[in-house]
């Protein structure tokens, strides 16, 4: 699922680089406050210096959390762990991943930007990457849905359970980024790398037969699509300047990307994307588009939802 979450106070997405918050927008936006601490390192193993942060050991997906956030970071270590298995034995990397569940204190030590939506971080080198995760769902955050919550229920689309739930599912497309960073598929082509995320979560899931969670998955993509139809536009404008785009059409390009990944993953498999990764990189944005269109031909119709002709 997407996350529009890479937004700052103005509802723009923040920028996306090595060493930086890598991934998301919109399957889910960001947060709204100024960023609290702008000396905070972008390397993940710095970012945690002077910060005290209790470990859940693990062989497979090792966590850290803030005081009182235990139970949560041990809810969402046992539903990543499986899939970080999976994923791992499937694309045959290591993939060092750590999963990081931190309050607001925290947070501030650890990020630029407002608490709240998940993000990944990876490494300088690519070599590990960290999955920041609230330990909270603060009301202001889970308020900037009310717009497409509202819109969706005018389409006829009711939301199948609480808006906190969404935000959730959001860290397994933030797990995704960071394995993908991890195992080659960074393609640097932002609204690919955005499904490209999703798509190994949805992967994940479909491997280790976690058929409710597609489910849902399936439905809160439905509700998201549903609640900001009247933001559809181009590839292009999510690609540049994303900073144009804003909060709501960036969740319906997040939700369309959601769709596409649930389709192709029922079909594809692991395939997908471990011919993707054989095919990079590309000369330049056009091939790899021209890649994709080759290795999947239903890329080519798909496009047309956002007005774009390939080849």
């Amino acid at each position: 699922m997407a996350n529009p979450r890479r937004t700052r106070q103005d509802g723009r997405p923040s920028g996306v680089a090595d060493g930086r918050p890598s991934g998301s927008t919109p399957a889910a936006p960001a947060s709204a406050a100024a960023p609290a601490n702008p000396a905070a390192p972008a390397n993940p193993a710095a970012a945690l210096a002077g910060v005290y942060l209790r470990p859940l050991r693990d062989d497979v997906l090792p966590a850290r959390h803030s005081a009182g956030a235990r139970r949560r970071a041990g809810q969402i270590q046992a539903f990543l762990r499986p899939l970080h298995e999976a994923a791992r034995t499937a694309l045959r990397v290591e993939a060092d991943v750590t999963l990081l569940v931190v309050d607001l204190r925290d947070w501030h030590k650890l990020a630029r930007y407002p608490y709240g939506l998940p993000f990944a971080r990876t490494a300088v080198g690519g070599r590990q990457a960290n999955v920041i995760v609230a330990a909270d769902h603060q009301p202001r955050l889970l308020q900037r849905f009310d717009g497409a919550m509202l819109a969706a229920a005018r389409a006829g689309v009711s939301a199948p359970a609480q808006i906190g739930e969404f935000v959730d599912l959001m860290v397994g497309h933030e797990w995704g980024h960071a394995v993908a960073n991890l195992s080659g598929l960074r393609t640097r082509l932002k609204w690919l790398d955005e499904l490209n995320a999703t798509y190994l979560f949805v992967q994940a899931l479909r491997a280790t037969g976690q058929r409710d969670a597609l489910l849902r998955l399936t439905e809160w993509s439905l509700w998201q699509v549903a609640g900001t139809s009247a933001e559809a536009g181009d590839l292009a404008a999510f690609e540049y300047p994303r900073t144009r785009a804003g909060w709501d059409r960036l969740l319906w390009y997040q939700g369309v990307f959601a769709e596409r990944a649930l389709d192709l993953s029922e079909r594809r498999g692991w395939g997908y994307l471990t011919e993707l990764r054989s095919a990079l990189p590309p000369a330049d944005r056009g091939e790899l588009a021209r890649k994709l269109v080759e290795l999947e031909p239903s890329f080519k119709p798909w496009f047309a939802v956002f007005g774009r002709r390939v080849g």
